[in-house]
This record gives C-alpha cells, structure tokens and sequence, in this order.
C-alpha cells in the first residue's frame, strides 16, 4: 500500500492544491523512487480523467517516467528555470497534465501568468468529440498565362514548360524549376500559393528552397535574369538562398524588402498579425521597410509593426520555435489564446468564433501539427478554456 501521506501528496498534485513545502516533499519522494509501481498507478487514476474508457498503456507510463520525471531535483530545477525566463508561473500540476497527454504522442505543457492552477481543482472541461484532420502538402501553380494547376491532385512528372524552364513535381510534396536557358525577352512569373490547410516546397530555377506555411504565397521569375533575384511573398515563407555574389536575392512583401546573397531565414507577415517578422539562421540578410533598415546576424530577428511601421532588432531568439511549421510542429511560447488560434485556424482550414470574454492567460507548449484539432482542443482545455465545433468554427469560450 502506498504511504497514505503520499496518496495525499498525489491527490494535491492532480487538484492543484500543493504548497511549496509539500512539493519538496514529494519531489523528494519521486526522486528517491523512481521507477515504484504505486506511483505509476496514481497517474493512471489521473489518467481515467481524460480517458475513462480506456486504461493508460504500460508503455505510456514508463514513458511518463522516463520523459516527466527523470529525477525530481531536474524536473524542479527545469521548471524553475524556465519559469525565470519567462517571466511566467510554473506550477507542478502542469507537468501532470503534460504526463497525462504523452499517451497520445504529444508532450505540452500549458501556462499562463497569474497564480490559477491549469487543471483548476480537477475540473477539467469536456470537448465535444467533432473532428478536423490536420493540413497537408496543398497549393495551387498559377502560370504566366493565368491558368491554374491544383498541385495536390495533379500527379508527379513534368507540369509545365514555360520558355526554357521546365516545372516538375516530385513525390515528395515538391515542386522543382529547371532552367536551361537565360531569358532574353521579358521574365514570366508564376506564382505559388498555399490555401488555409496546405503547404508546400518549392525548388527555385537558380536552386533556392522555398517552403511556404498555411494561407502563403510566393511570385518568381521562371527563370532569373538581370542583376538581382526578385521574388515576392504573403504569408509565411522559409527560404534556403543559392549563393550568388553577383545576383543578390531579394524578397519583398508590400514596403519591406529582404537582401540577401546566401542564408537561411524565415519571413512570417501574415496580414491578420501585428508583428512581421524576418529571423535569420545562417548568413546576413538587410531588412528594409519605408526607408528604415536593419541588418541581421544569425540568431537576429527584425520585427516590424504592423501598426507604426518602426524596426527593431530582437536578439537571443528561439530559432526552434521560428521554424517549428517547418519541422513538423506547433511550438507556442507565452503566446495568446487569440495567437494560438489564428495557428489553429491557419493550419486546420478552421474559423474560429469567441463567446464571451478573453481571460488574458498565456500558454506555452508544443505538438505535432499532423494531429487532428481535437488533439489541440484537448489539450487547450487542460486550462479550462471549452470548445465547441459547429459547421467548421471553433467556437472558444475562454
């Protein structure tokens, strides 16, 4: 029989009612008993909240153990870590509720400022069981002469052939430019673009990589000419340049302008954000937006708001985050409900529709973006925001 202290202790954690000395106390015990039986199935009582209709696997615990507490001195010294840093309250029941969401191959972690408990005494709101799968490879090619190819319906092989460049798509989600001849008369463009729910990968005609997110677009050249690399974007866009000292690579978006020669950056400037943002992760790249200008070294963000159009340089930025659409993943950092939402709808070709009014609560957390939205709400709920989907809308109650 487990210690009924200890029981005790558990029964704290899951409602969010333990004080800093009983923390120590059971982060003692944890870290003297890692891998005992009797707190595995504490966890999967905690466990029968979210799922009561299904036991949590061996496999999942262990995990639990293995990821979650891997000694309690760390996962202590983790949380308060990162608690500093963001300025933001780490409370332990939001590790349980991270451990209690590995079973469904997600690790998260929900946070916010204030001192309110994410499972709120052990309440946890219910989720209605409507679902939308996740987005994948979609966009559409529009040609020189206005026609239009559906590139997820469209089949591997060659596409087009516009003047000497060929358009071939790959198996891969990956549409590949191949130029074989300089044009002499004026450059036809084309255009790529990414509905809400797709994204795609692009291989330009001087060997630049393209990845375009959710609701993006790219214009370009079939083939490049001149003295610089014109291309033109919406959206969010991640781009991998081919060096060409004597052809510079320039990306513009309304009144700002991107230079590079050779690097790898992300530009996010979706028109629903207030913040357009150009980070850099390898090279130099010059910001320029209505006359002011910034110039950027690895690990440098530009922000331009929306608002007054001022520039500002941000350092010590967290690149995994700013290429976490890219990687495979949703990655929030202290970041809004209403942020987190537009993602969401971004992403999962959703609308979203709020009843009643925000909260202010900030979460930080991380998942795959290839889970349904019914994985995310799930997950959002461990804060006690409800959800509801009618006709394609999310419907938030914070």
């Amino acid at each position: 029989m487990l210690d009924e202290r200890i029981k005790n202790l558990i029964k704290k954690l899951i409602d969010g009612t333990l004080d800093a000395p009983e923390k120590r106390e059971l982060a003692e015990w944890v870290r003297l008993n890692p891998d005992d039986e009797r707190f595995v199935q504490a966890l999967e009582h905690a466990w029968e909240r979210f799922e009561p209709e299904q036991a949590m696997p061996e496999a999942v615990s262990d995990r639990i153990l293995a990821n979650i507490f891997p000694s309690a001195d760390t996962v202590w010294e983790q949380a308060d870590e990162v608690g500093q840093r963001s300025g933001i309250t780490w409370l332990w029941p939001k590790l349980v509720a991270a451990a209690l969401v590995i079973g469904f191959g997600v690790y998260w972690w929900a946070s916010y400022r204030g001192s309110r408990d994410v499972v709120q005494q052990g309440r946890v709101a219910k989720v209605q069981l409507a679902d939308i799968p996740p987005g994948g490879n979609r966009a559409i090619l529009t040609l020189g002469d206005g026609s239009s190819i559906t590139l997820d319906s469209a089949g591997n092989g060659l596409l087009a052939s516009q003047g000497g460049t060929s358009v071939t798509q790959s198996g891969k989600g990956q549409l590949v430019y191949k130029s074989s001849e300089i044009p002499e008369n004026e450059p036809v463009f084309n255009t790529v673009s990414t509905p809400k729910g797709g994204q795609f990968h692009i291989v330009l005609p001087d060997g630049t990589g393209v990845w375009l997110n959710a609701a993006s677009s790219l214009r370009f050249p079939t083939a490049f000419s001149g003295k610089q690399r014109n291309v033109e974007v919406t959206g969010e866009v991640y781009f991998e340049v081919a060096h060409n000292r004597q052809m510079p690579f320039v990306v513009k978006n309304g009144a700002t302008e991107i230079v590079v020669l050779g690097t790898h950056f992300n530009v996010m400037a979706y028109d629903d954000e207030k913040i357009m943002r150009t980070t850099l992760f390898e090279g130099a790249v010059k910001v320029t937006h209505d006359g002011r200008e910034a110039m950027l070294a690895p690990g440098q963000q530009a922000r331009i708001s929306a608002a007054t159009g001022s520039v500002r340089v941000v350092d010590d930025v967290n690149m995994e985050k700013e290429l976490s659409w890219k990687n495979g993943y949703f990655q929030f950092e202290d970041e809004s409900l209403e942020s987190i939402m537009r993602q969401v709808s971004r992403w999962y070709d959703v609308r979203v529709r709020y009843e009643g009014n925000s909260r202010g609560e900030n979460f930080t957390g991380r998942l795959p973006r290839n889970s349904n939205v019914s994985a995310v709400m799930k997950i959002l709920s461990l804060s006690g925001v409800k959800f509801r989907i009618e006709d394609n809308t999310i419907i938030v109650t914070p």
